[in-house]
């Protein structure tokens, strides 16, 4: 028999102590900082995790776009989508070095079609052919390998049942075979290794008002899908927010058959389906909210909660390796006005250095702080993210 000496006990228990400390700790983040809305779409490159569209608190659609940096804790300005492209209900997505937004709903009642590329290096959108059905919104979506499925959703003529997969090493679209049911809206989609899987959402019976009560599998190798819901079963509910980190799937909340929202967050183990309850939300419980993993935390964004559409943001960490940053330092602030970086700062910070960092933590500018305000020229500086650091705290800006 194998034992510790006690010393190593102690810090073992110590450092799981202090683990379960700040893993069962939700803790609020800096607000969205644009207006209040629900049903958005995120896309995540690294630890920069751009959250956009949606329906405002005014009921329209919006367009804007903005970006968490999940090292620093900050949120910055990124770019809209191009003019009279507003939706909610959109599919975001990243592959490789790109963001993706597909689909959605205008709020006037027009499902779109339209294909959108955000690339990171220049921070531009860029239009793709459209998708070749009919427009759709609410759509799930999986990637496995080099290619895009993207499943059900609604439109006009009611829940979809079918699934398209986009290549993207040629760009093209195939059009698979159908789901075996009938059709699925505001559920959930993710892959591990070559299977993919959907679950939860709305059916088109009974006047799209029937549940999917099943998880189903996809086989690539012969484009079937079989129910596995005895091997992972993810309840009857609907808006429910996902986000993966490699094999681990994080499910939270949703609204279940009797029409209650629910707070409840769930890490599940894709490789033997294992599921582990953690902390329930401990804020108003919301749907329609943004989700992302950053750092080893689980963190959400936006959403509604009764009738009201929010701009918070939380985290938790999932994980004894979460990265718990220093908590924002609030005695000195930066923005950013054509070409121009405005700094406000107290007097403790005089006589010290603020550097300009790319996202690769590259210094770009050294600047001698001399003045509570100060104002410092970026031209040279291409359009994107960077970092204003002074002793080694950063803070994001967008130029």
């Amino acid at each position: 028999m194998r034992f510790w000496p006690s010393h190593c006990f102690s810090l073992f228990l110590s450092f799981h102590c202090f683990f379960s400390a700040i893993s069962q700790t939700w803790q609020a983040l800096p607000d969205f900082p644009g207006i209040a809305r629900d049903d958005a779409a995120v896309f995540s490159m690294g630890h920069l995790h751009f959250c956009g569209t949606g329906r405002g608190s005014d009921f329209a659609c919006t367009k804007d776009f903005y970006c968490f940096n999940s090292l620093t804790n900050t949120w910055a300005t990124a770019p809209a989508l191009p003019e009279w492209q507003e939706r909610q209900y959109a599919t975001g997505f990243s592959y490789q070095d790109n963001g993706y937004i597909l689909g959605g709903e205008n709020c006037l009642g027009a499902y779109l079609k339209n294909f959108w590329r955000f690339d990171l290096q220049t921070f531009t959108w860029h239009a793709l052919p459209d998708f070749p059905g009919t427009g759709r919104a609410g759509a799930q979506h999986f990637i496995i390998g080099t290619n895009l499925f993207w499943v059900g959703g609604r439109n006009e003529s009611g829940i979809l049942n079918e699934v398209w997969c986009f290549h993207f090493d040629t760009q093209q679209w195939e059009q698979l075979n159908n789901l075996p049911f009938e059709g699925i809206w505001r559920g959930i989609g993710f892959a591990n290794n070559t299977s993919g899987f959907v679950a939860c959402g709305r059916t088109n019976v009974q006047n799209q008002t029937g549940w999917n009560t099943e998880t189903w599998q996809y086989n690539t190798g012969n484009d079937q899908w079989t129910a596995i819901t005895s091997q992972l079963n993810l309840g009857t509910r609907m808006y429910v927010g996902t986000a993966q980190n490699d094999s681990l799937l994080f499910v939270f909340g949703g609204v279940n058959a009797n029409d209650e929202v629910l707070n409840g967050l769930e890490k599940i183990n894709l490789n033997n389906f294992q599921v582990e309850t953690q902390m329930s939300f401990s804020a108003s419980p919301r749907k329609g909210v943004v989700t992302f993993i950053g750092n080893d935390f689980f963190h959400l964004s936006t959403g509604i909660s009764g009738v009201d559409r929010l701009q918070e943001t939380w985290k938790i960490a999932f994980s004894p390796e979460a990265n718990n940053p220093q908590i924002l330092d609030e005695a000195w602030q930066v923005s950013c006005q054509e070409h121009q970086l405005l700094i406000e700062l107290s007097a403790q910070y005089i006589g010290q250095k603020l550097l300009i960092k790319d996202l690769q933590g590259r210094t770009l500018k050294s600047i001698e702080l001399t003045h509570t305000s100060q104002t410092i020229q970026l031209e040279g500086l291409d359009s994107g993210i960077y970092l204003a650091e002074i002793n080694q705290l950063a803070k994001s800006f967008f130029h």
